[in-house]
Formats: structure tokens, C-alpha cells, sequence
């Protein structure tokens, strides 16, 4: 997993390395992917970074699309940052889900219809896949970021599940 996670960095700051016509807030959030997937990769997934990490990227979206203009090549990056935001956000509850599934005694304080997060982080990681897809057919100047997200993507799937 650690490795899947390495890629995961390597694929947040491709879209930046020699591309000069990138934008600074696209750079920064896009260094911010990367900083978040090493730090993934050294310590280790757990809610203590999770939601931190998740956060940041959060905010790292909302500082991109502050600048965001109809020309802007914006779109892809705040697309990465919003599906490994939501994802590192259900990772607690991911956990805990699974640690009460394999019989643990431990009471859980549940709300809503007991919905499995399992489904909803699959959902996400196939509605991101499939928009990393179509902006790699969509113009040849894309595809090292669609390189990049389907790294991203590659890197944080092991740590959904």
C-alpha cells in the first residue's frame, strides 16, 4: 500500500513538472495532493491524519476554484482534490464500520439507515475514474493530468478499502 501511496504523490505533482502555463493556486494544491499522499505513504492511514488531510484538501479546493475564470484548467484539479477530500473523510468511518462488521463487542452510535461508507467510497472512486477517462480522450494537452489523477487515484484506492 505504501508504494500504491508513493505513485499516489508522484501522480499529484505530475500535472505541474514543466508546465508553466499552470496556474500558482492549481501548483499549490496540487503540491498540497502530493505533501498529503507522502504523508499518507510515511505514517500511515488513521483518523488523526485522515481527517486533518482531508481537510486541508478541502481548503485547498476552495482556494483553487477562487480564481476559477470559463478558461480556467482548473476543473481536473479541484475534481482530485474533492474525491481524496471525501475520501480521507470517510476513512474513520470506514474503520469503524469494518471493525464492528468482524464482530467486535464495542457498542457503535449509528444514525441514518446504516448505509455501508464501503458503497459510497466505490461509488466515488468509479464516478472519478470515469471523469479522469473522459478528460484523457477529451484534448491530447490533458492527459499528463489525466495521468496524474489515474495515479492519485491508483494510490488512494488500497487505503479506501
Amino acid at each position: 500500500m505504501t508504494g500504491a501511496m508513493i505513485l499516489g504523490a508522484i501522480g499529484a505533482v505530475l500535472p505541474v513538472v514543466g508546465h508553466r502555463s499552470r496556474a500558482g493556486r492549481i501548483r499549490v494544491a496540487h503540491l498540497c495532493m502530493g505533501v498529503v499522499m507522502l504523508v499518507m505513504a510515511m505514517f500511515g492511514m488513521d483518523a488523526a491524519i485522515a481527517i486533518p488531510a482531508g481537510l486541508a484538501l478541502v481548503v485547498a479546493a476552495l482556494y483553487v476554484t477562487g480564481s476559477i475564470s470559463p478558461t480556467s484548467p482548473s476543473g481536473p484539479c479541484v475534481v482530485d482534490l474533492t474525491c481524496m477530500a471525501v475520501l480521507l473523510l470517510l476513512m474513520p468511518s470506514l474503520h469503524t464500520h469494518s471493525a464492528t462488521d468482524s464482530g467486535s463487542t464495542a457498542p457503535m452510535h449509528r444514525h441514518g439507515a446504516g448505509l455501508d461508507p464501503r458503497i459510497a467510497v466505490l461509488v466515488l472512486l468509479v464516478a472519478w475514474i470515469a471523469l479522469t477517462i473522459t478528460m484523457f480522450h477529451r484534448r491530447r494537452s490533458e492527459r499528463p493530468v489525466a495521468a496524474g489523477s489515474l495515479l492519485m487515484i491508483f494510490g488512494m484506492a488500497p487505503v479506501a478499502f
